[in-house]
């Protein structure tokens, strides 16, 4: 019966349990509703879960046996409903929490909050809060004192908030006199405003606190800092990364922390060479000491580091450091990972501490000058040594440990850029023996041969493999399927062959492939389609023809990317199913010979980046294109499209960068083209025409405008000016009239003007030289795509910080190379046109205004632009003299002032311009000697044609001889001014004889002969009577049209006084 009776009561205390935990307490979710209204909690559920469980909730986790609410993860929650408003937080709404431990406000822009009015209530009902994050929010000092009320507080995430110098009396009062933060073990108070000696003046007595980050925080006087950090007496991790110094830091600065496990120091000035390390002597407990760029350099002492014998990890990338690593470092026993790379050292592996340190499982001496045999042999003993990176050295061959046979299994393996030109895989004979890879990258060291399959076949779990930029010959397909591979990059290595059924099924699991840059042919296979998990895709560069198959992207829902742009691939595309909906984000597929129209689009609704130039598509521009809602970046230039842009297009609220140029597009530009995200536009050589006074006003983030080779006229717009970041303006070709822009004047990143080949007139202005010409105003928006990624997964988490530094180097470049938008750009540069992108293109500087109208003398304040390459006002109607000031262009290129009225000499002062490769001043009224001096010396007689005046090599005039028939010539015309070859005085009396004589002649004729007389006189009065009637005419008419033009203004006052 007793039994009976308690197996009742086992089963009503259970069915209690699950009726107390269904669902979370009503007050706590009337109080997560009521926080709704200044955050976006979001009310997605569980499975099972419902709107009035709050347990199920996203962010909310909740005690399984009692239903209480004990964690809320609401970080982020506050910006798509509400942006960057800051707000304050009705802290009584917290009141009913009563066993929340853990809550994270992060990242909402919070300003403070609003307590209750009662003093203690808060921290009495939130006795249980251990873990609090308020970190990038706008916090100041104010709060402080209620958080210090807080009993069980042990983690205070405060980072990137508002704290001020006087944070010292806010915290030493609560912990000093009421012993708030009593219980603190972990506080992060990184990158605040407020300087380091305050922090630590009020935090000293915080005796529990074992975690102190204060990351980006000014240290004056680093020195004092330091010791006054050593009265935390239990303190056992110190980050000051990212941290501005003032001082010295020496061995007894570091003499109280006795119990100190971890340093880190990362991107710090400290003002330093190496005297930094033999200074951390004192810190025999050690574990982990990170000093990441911050600019060492010398050789290390003999003795630094010696005492670290618990050394776990060690960070000293990204330095100078010099010479080989002192001996004693052999005595670290314990140290598991050891980072080096982007030193200078200089030692020999083989005979370094490295061979001693077999308790390593993580080790990178990546971009340094050690000596590595190629066997690896000082590490073949390394059993626990999963991770290698040999980046950027260069390896010897080794024909003595060849034989060797290491204890070594790497995981991941790295030796990009290290081998010798014409080497083999078969002489990195270790890696036979390797059969647990996960990721190897053998990138960019020109090996021959075919590609090593059997690689491949002896590490079954590798996930990726990186073999770029070689010279494999073939494409050789493993024998075996590999499951779990998942990114391959065999680009640049111009493999031929071709892509077969077989290679697709042997890697069924890939998520990322990149064959580009090679020579394979024939059909792209679409089995491809037959990899689910495919989502990046790169086969540009490549000889494959025939069609794109569709059904790689019909059959795989994953996939995202996909570029065969560069090759001969060709016909129209037509998806099997039009109302079909792909998830596709980029398509390449320029540079082929693709036909059709495009209608095909309007099954890749998802598209951001869309590149289909360089092929032969025709037809208009269909509107679909506007539904793509989240396009970003368009290029359809040099195809054959024709009709008008939709005027919806630059409405899209994602677009970035278009490119139309090169087709047949026509009509004017829609005064309502106002996208406002809107940085590259190319709408060069089309034939668009009409105005653009109102087109594109409010595109306030527009870098690159071209609009070269249309028919436009009207003025150049005002609103120009007010594009702050406007770096390209390309106008060339078109019917603008008018005077220069002043408006451009006020542009501050201009890099690149040109005006050239239209109707502008009058001066050019002053104004020209306060325009900050200069590369460096240029942003190179190109689009790619992030990765994030990680590889960490399988990898021991003590591995994750020091292995995210390499993630670039395994993903990044295959991303951003592969997938990139190009930005390219046309100008005239020494006298031809040419296309700029990349490199080039960030570092052209120019200013073309030829062919134009423009009048007046070169202003002098033109010579302020002093990053100018190229300058080009020739076929203008320029006067006045050359500016000397033109010598301060002092990495000009390009110079070009010809067919113009210059007059004077060539100025000698440009014979300083180094850089100067193109000089043209032909067909001007220059005269003098011809400078010959450095670059000048090199330039040939047409840069001078033209001009009859000038002397001097490389022309065939005699600067001597020239020089004295030009005197000669004018001292014989003044003399002839002078002298003259007649008497004026005769010359009066002569003419004066002769007009009277002709007068009495005529007078006489007359008078004799009666016929004659009537005659002339019959003639006269017809001569009298037909200019009468000529001047009565011109009269009435030149009255009519002043009446009407009377007319026309009053009118036109009428109407600009009505609006």
């Amino acid at each position: 019966m007793k039994k009976k009776a308690l197996w009742v009561l086992v089963v009503v205390w259970g069915i209690a349990c699950l009726c107390g935990s269904h669902g979370c307490r009503k007050q706590e979710r009337v109080a997560l509703l009521a926080l709704n209204a200044t955050l976006d909690l979001p009310y997605w559920v569980d499975i099972g879960g419902s709107y009035f469980n709050c347990c199920s909730w996203e962010g909310v986790e909740c005690n399984p046996t009692t239903g209480r609410v004990t964690q809320l993860m609401l970080s982020n929650s506050r910006y798509y409903r509400f942006g960057f408003k800051t707000w304050y937080l009705n802290a009584s709404l917290l009141l009913p929490f009563e066993e929340l431990k853990s809550f994270d406000l992060s990242f909402n822009y919070l300003g403070g909050w609003i307590a209750p009015e009662e003093p203690n209530l808060l921290s009495s009902k939130l006795s249980k809060l251990e873990v609090l994050d308020l970190s990038y929010n706008s916090l100041n000092n104010s709060i402080l004192p209620i958080l210090g009320t807080i009993p069980t507080l042990r983690c205070l995430f405060y980072q990137t908030n508002n704290l001020t110098r006087t944070l010292h009396v806010n915290l030493a009062m609560f912990v000093d006199k009421l012993g708030g933060f009593s219980n603190l073990k972990e506080l992060d108070l990184s990158h605040n405003k407020v300087d380091a000696a305050a922090i630590t003046e009020g935090i000293k007595n915080l005796s529990h606190l074992e975690e102190l980050c204060l990351d980006g925080v000014h240290l004056e006087d680093v020195g004092t800092i330091l010791q006054a950090l050593g009265a935390l007496s239990s303190l056992k991790i110190l980050s000051l990364q990212n941290s501005t110094t003032e001082g010295t830091i020496t061995a007894q600065d570091f003499h109280n922390f006795s119990k100190l496990e971890q340093l880190i120091l990362d991107y710090s000035s400290l003002n330093t060479s190496m005297g930094i390390l033999s200074s951390l002597g004192p810190l025999t407990s050690l574990k982990l000491l990170s000093l990441s760029n911050t600019s060492l350099s010398g050789n290390i002492s003999d003795q630094s580091l010696c005492n670290m014998v618990k050394l776990e990890e060690l960070d000293l990338s990204i330095n100078g450091i010099t010479g080989g690593l002192p001996t004693c470092w052999q005595n670290m026993t314990s140290i598991r990972i050891m980072n080096l790379e982007d030193n200078e050292f200089t030692d020999n592996v083989a005979s370094s501490p490295l061979t001693s340190l077999t308790s390593l499982e993580f080790l990178s001496i990546s971009g340094n000058h050690f000596d590595i045999p190629s066997s690896l042999g000082p590490l073949a003993n390394h059993s626990r040594l999963k991770v290698l990176f040999l980046d950027d050295t260069k390896l010897t061959i080794d024909t003595k440990g060849a034989s060797l046979i290491p204890r070594l299994q790497l995981k991941v393996f790295s030796m990009s850029n290290s081998l010798l030109k014409g080497f083999k895989v078969t002489s990195l004979d270790f890696l036979n023996h390797q059969c647990d890879l996960r990721v190897i990258d053998l990138s960019s060291n020109d090996i021959l041969g075919p590609f090593p399959a059997w690689l491949l076949e002896n590490n079954t779990k590798l996930e990726m493999l990186l073999m770029r930029n070689n010279s494999f010959t073939t494409l050789e397909v493993p024998s075996i399927t590999l499951f779990n591979l998942s990114v391959m990059d065999l680009s640049n290595n111009g493999m031929r062959g071709e892509l077969t059924t077989e290679f697709c099924f042997n890697v069924p699991n890939l998520h990322r492939l990149n064959l580009s840059a090679n020579r394979l042919e024939g059909n792209i296979p679409s089995k491809l389609g037959s990899i689910k998990s495919l989502y990046i895709l790169d086969l540009s560069s490549n000889n494959f023809s025939g069609g794109l198959p569709v059904q790689i992207l019909e059959s795989t829902l994953s996939f995202e990317m996909l570029n065969v742009a560069d090759n001969n691939l060709q016909g129209e595309i037509v998806f099997s199913n039009d109302s079909m909906k792909l998830d596709l984000l980029i398509l390449r597929l320029e540079h082929n010979l693709f036909t059709g129209s495009l209608s095909f689009l309007s099954s890749l609704v998802n598209l951001w980046a869309l590149d289909l130039s360089d092929n032969l598509f025709i037809g208009k521009l269909p509107r679909l294109i506007t539904n793509l809602s989240s396009l970003a970046a368009l290029d359809l230039s040099k195809n054959q499209l024709d009709g008008i842009i939709p005027q919806e297009l630059f409405n899209l609220e994602w677009f970035v960068y278009l490119d139309l140029s090169d087709n047949n597009l026509s009509g004017p530009l829609q005064s309502f083209f106002m996208s406002q995200r809107m940085s590259h536009i190319h709408l060069n050589r089309n034939k668009l025409n009409g105005s653009i006074v109102h087109v594109l006003s409010n595109s306030s983030h527009l870098v690159t405008l071209d609009l070269s080779e249309n028919e436009f006229s009207g003025s150049i717009p005002y609103w120009l000016g007010n594009l702050s970041q406007l770096s390209i303006l390309l106008l060339r070709g078109n019917s603008f009239v008018g005077t220069f822009p002043k408006q451009l004047c006020s542009l501050k990143s201009l890099s690149m003007i040109d005006l050239s080949e239209n109707n502008l007139f009058g001066p050019l202005p002053s104004c020209l030289g306060p325009m900050n010409f200069s590369s460096s105003g240029y942003a190179d928006k190109s689009i790619s795509t992030p990765m994030g990624t990680t590889i960490t997964g399988w990898l021991p988490s003590s591995y994750v910080r020091t292995i995210k530094s390499h993630t670039k180097l395994l993903f990044e470049e295959l991303e951003e190379r592969a997938f990139r938008v190009p930005h390219i750009v046309g100008f005239t540069t020494k006298g031809r046109f040419d296309s700029y992108k990349g490199y080039t293109l960030l570092k052209l500087v120019g200013l073309d205004l030829s062919c134009n109208q423009f009048s007046g003398e070169i202003p002098p304040e033109i010579a302020i632009l002093q990053d100018m390459l190229v300058l080009n006002l020739s076929n203008n109607k320029l006067t006045g003299h050359i500016p000397t000031s033109l010598s301060s262009l002092t990495k000009i290129e390009s110079i070009d002032l010809s067919y113009n009225n210059l007059i004077g000499s060539i100025p000698e002062e440009l014979t300083q311009l180094n850089s100067l490769e193109v000089f043209n001043v032909s067909y001007n009224d220059l005269s003098g000697a011809i400078p010959n001096k450095n670059q000048f010396g090199a330039f040939d007689e047409s840069s001078y044609y033209g001009n009859h005046l000038l002397c001097g090599l490389p022309l065939s005039n005699d600067c001597s001889t020239t020089i004295n028939v030009n005197s000669s010539a004018t001292k014989s015309y003044m003399k002839a001014k002078e002298d003259g070859f007649i008497d004026k005085e005769t010359f009066y009396i002569s003419f004066g004889v002769s007009y009277t004589m002709v007068l009495l002649v005529i007078w006489f004729v007359l008078l004799i002969n009666p016929q004659w007389r009537q005659g002339w006189f019959h003639y006269v009065e017809l001569v009298i009577t037909t200019c009468w009637s000529f001047f009565i005419t011109c009269y009435y008419f030149f009255l009519g049209w002043f009446l009407k033009i009377v007319q026309w203004s009053n009118n036109l006052g009428s109407l600009i006084l009505h609006f």
